[in-house]
């Protein structure tokens, strides 16, 4: 049996206090020893980069894509969609939605993980916060491109869904086939926004569970995926 320490994470850009919260959040980072860590929300100007920070004792794979680009306290950043990778990463294709809208602006990463032997389609997202319309189009451009990786016997959806459960985007996931563990809060509302869901022909079994709270309005999720 293997097992992939797989782990999502909203950062919340530059709210709060920041970049002391980040310093702080680097060390726990490290002593969890994540295999995976999708962020989303990951604070990036040519001043400072979140993730980029967090990845420099853990020195991972490295995937990012700049999202959201504008003036935020009077600095030109971006709210990046990022992978750290403890195994071979490599970038397949980015999806943008409403490109140049702000409030709207979305993306989603897909991504080709190498894991002991077994190549897993790995996706990254963040949907909108304002509409269940949009995200839906947003959750049906991504099936759309996933249908383009057949090749692929695990595919693993992580993210910040902006949506409870019981919502129609989250069922439409459910109805392609994704399943998920997580019955925890994931924000500091005390709701379920965030999500690693699966879908695989192989035989697994996951441990779910939330930690890290505290650091971001949203919590971390970490599902271990045992590969039987």
């Amino acid at each position: 049996m293997t097992k992939l320490k797989v782990a999502t994470f909203n950062l919340d850009k530059d709210n709060d206090i920041f970049p002391d919260r980040i310093y702080n959040l680097s060390n726990v980072i490290y002593k969890n020893r994540f295999d995976i860590l999708c962020l989303q929300e990951d604070y990036n100007s040519k001043k400072f980069s979140t993730g980029k920070f967090l990845n420099i004792e853990l020195n991972y794979n490295y995937i990012s894509i700049k999202t959201r680009e504008k003036f935020r306290n009077g600095i030109n950043s971006s709210s990046n969609l990022t992978i750290l990778s403890k195994y071979p990463i490599k970038l397949l294709d980015k999806l943008f939605f409403n490109k140049g809208k702000e409030d709207i602006e979305r993306a989603a990463v897909f991504s080709q993980l190498s894991f002991k032997g077994k190549e897993i389609l790995l996706i990254n997202t963040h949907l909108c916060h304002l509409s269940s319309n949009n995200r839906i189009e947003q959750i049906r451009a991504i099936l759309k491109k996933i249908n383009e990786y057949k090749n692929f016997n695990t595919i693993i959806f992580c993210g910040d869904l902006n949506a409870l459960p019981s919502y129609s985007e989250v069922k439409l996931l459910k109805e392609y086939g994704f399943s998920d563990k997580n019955s925890e809060f994931t924000h500091e509302s005390k709701v379920i926004l965030d999500y690693i869901l699966n879908k695989s022909k192989r035989d697994i079994s996951i441990e779910s569970k939330v930690l890290l709270k505290g650091f971001s309005d949203h919590h971390c999720l970490l599902n271990i995926i045992n590969f039987l």
